[in-house]
């Protein structure tokens, strides 16, 4: 080929292969290029990431093997499913793939494509791995992008939940409440069971049940926020449970909390 062939897709939502390690010295050349038109656009940089690197690897391979530019291969798993069986923990994913005679002709080709460039200047993404496979002084590319989020343990998650509801709590001049953990709940978070009204009469004394998933638990959805203004609240037991990949290759946590009373 004599220039640069490009194609695009995006996708907003979340093969197994050594670990990639680190960036080779044309693909570091890519990230900063990319970074560097981040830069001009007032955008934050994007963080190497090794695990979208590792997703872009296996895609460059089949790029690579085929010849030929695609965002799925038959046989191939859905994008945010290669991404999601990395272990990488995101809300939004996307990527773009080239063939070029060198990273200077793949990146200006990019950028002059608006799909292309939209990925590149994307405002939510924080994180890119890219892949570069040479075959017959060719090089085939994929860049993976993400909005990445931070990992965290089941016990970091639900103290962390409960350390927000509890400030919410403060903030409203109320006292925290105790905490349970759950061993019963925690495998309705598993099984994501949404049926609370049946569940919640094997639950004696509980006076609420809810049931939600969060990315993150800096926040808490509406009808637990009700609950952090109960002066009668005095006790939570709660379940988490992480589902993380799957289908959709996002991962979330699943939460099931009992409320109870004290005595009026």
């Amino acid at each position: 080929m004599n220039k640069a062939i490009v194609a695009i897709a995006c996708f907003v939502f979340v093969i197994s292969i050594p670990a990639h390690a680190g960036p080779s010295q044309r693909e570091q050349q890519l990230f900063d290029l990319v970074n560097h038109e981040r830069e001009k656009a007032g955008l934050n940089k994007l963080e190497w990431s090794d695990r979208l690197a590792q997703a872009a690897l296996a895609h460059s391979r089949l790029l690579a093997e085929n010849r030929d530019l695609s965002h799925q291969f038959p046989g191939e798993p859905l994008l945010q499913e290669r991404v999601g069986a990395t272990g990488l923990r995101f809300n939004s994913v996307a990527e773009n793939v080239a063939a070029s005679p060198d990273v200077e002709t793949a990146h200006s080709a990019l950028m002059k494509s608006p799909g292309h460039r939209a990925n590149i200047l994307h405002q939510d993404y924080n994180s890119m791995g890219i892949s570069i496979v040479e075959r017959d002084h060719e090089l085939f590319i994929t860049q993976d992008f993400a909005h990445t989020l931070a990992s965290y343990t089941e016990k970091q998650f639900r103290d962390s939940v409960i350390a927000t509801f509890n400030q919410a709590r403060r903030s409203g001049k109320l006292p925290p409440v105790d905490v349970v953990t759950d061993s019963r709940l925690r495998k309705a978070a598993c099984s994501q069971d949404m049926h609370t009204n049946k569940m919640i009469q094997n639950i004696p004394g509980a006076s609420g049940l809810l049931v939600f998933s969060l990315s993150e638990p800096g926040t808490l959805p509406d009808d637990a926020r009700k609950f952090t203004a109960d002066k009668t609240l005095q006790r939570i037991n709660i379940g988490v449970c992480l589902q993380a990949g799957g289908a959709t290759g996002f991962s979330r946590f699943w939460v099931v909390a009992a409320f109870y009373r004290s005595a009026e």
